[in-house]
Order: C-alpha cells, then structure tokens, then sequence
C-alpha cells in the first residue's frame, strides 16, 4: 500500500528539525537575500513538503525570529565563549578575533551571512534590533579586550570602533600577510 502525503509529510517533520530549516534558511538569506527566503522554495530545498515546515513554525516569522537567534549565537555568543574559555591573555584573544574574519571558506560564509542580515536590517525592524544588540555586545567585547590590553578606557572604545569596521570589511580588502599584520599592530597600538 502506498504512503499517504499526510504520513509521509509527518515523517518529513521527524527527520527534519527546526535548525535545519533555520540553517537552509540562512543559506538562502546568505545567497539571495530574505526575498528568497520562502517557505515553498525551502522545502523544495530539503526536499520536503511545506507542511514540515509548520510542523516546527507557526508563520514565517517565527522563522525569522528563529534565524536571527541563530545569527546571534553562531556569530557572536558562541565565538566570545570559545575565546573566554581558552583562558588566554587579551592580546592573543584580540588578535584571533582581527584574524576570524580572515581564517578560510567557513569566514567568508560567516561575512556573506553578515552582509545579508545587515541588508535585512535596512528592511526588518527585528533584524534591525538584533543588529544594534550585537554590534554593541561585539564593541564592549572588543573595548574590554583593549582595557585588558592596557589601552585606557576612552581609547579603547575608539579602537574598539576601528578595529570592528577593519573586521567588517578585512576579506573585501586585505590581500597579504603583511598588510594584515600593520593594521593589526596599528589597530593594538604596538
């Protein structure tokens, strides 16, 4: 006997969980932008039907909202605690995050995704309150890292600015090794 749309979709619903929509979601946002972030073109994506996606959402905006969590703890939460937990003076912690934008194919990812939520922010009031959320937590992160580093408070915080728009950007400009390392050392001071 034949499976029924109905129990094959439950079954789809089972095997997928909501991170991995969130996750094709993001891919989508990253190549396209939240235009073609659409439930239909998703579950043709992951080669289910459309009811496993509201098996795990209610709307579209709970996929949002679920993105944007995502966002935040892959691109920051998780990047802070994984720095915090290696125990390391400032310096080291600071320079491995200049260099992060910069570190291979999972970077350049990471900068397109940037990039598409921060285009999205333009549009979406919610994308718009995360982005102010992170960039603030990301500059007071940074500006600590600098008072640990010895720069004084005002300084830091002007460095902290500088040395986040130079991560913002480093893969669109840095070309060698070399120019990487002056800026870093403008960047601390050193």
């Amino acid at each position: 006997m034949a499976e029924s749309a109905q129990s094959r979709s439950i079954s789809d619903s089972a095997r997928l969980d909501a991170a991995a929509w969130t996750k094709v979601a993001l891919e989508v946002l990253a190549e396209q932008g939240i235009h073609g972030v659409r439930v239909e073109a998703l579950a043709k994506r992951l080669g289910v039907t459309k009811g496993s996606f509201y098996w795990h959402f209610k709307d579209r905006g709970a996929l949002f909202d679920a993105m944007l969590e995502e966002w935040r703890r892959s691109t920051t939460f998780d990047i802070i605690a994984r720095l915090d937990r290696a125990d390391e003076p400032c310096i080291v912690r600071l320079r491995k995050l200049l260099r992060l934008p910069l570190a291979g194919r999972k970077s350049e990812q990471a900068a397109n995704f940037e990039l598409s939520i921060r285009l999205w922010g333009r549009r979406y009031p919610k994308a718009q309150e995360a982005l102010e959320e992170i960039d603030q937590l990301r500059l007071r992160y940074l500006s600590g890292l600098l008072e640990g580093c010895g720069v004084k408070k005002e300084e830091a915080a002007a460095r902290a600015v500088l040395a986040y728009a130079y991560m913002r950007v480093a893969t669109t400009l840095i070309q060698d090794q070399r120019l990487m390392e002056k800026c870093e050392k403008i960047l601390l001071g050193d």
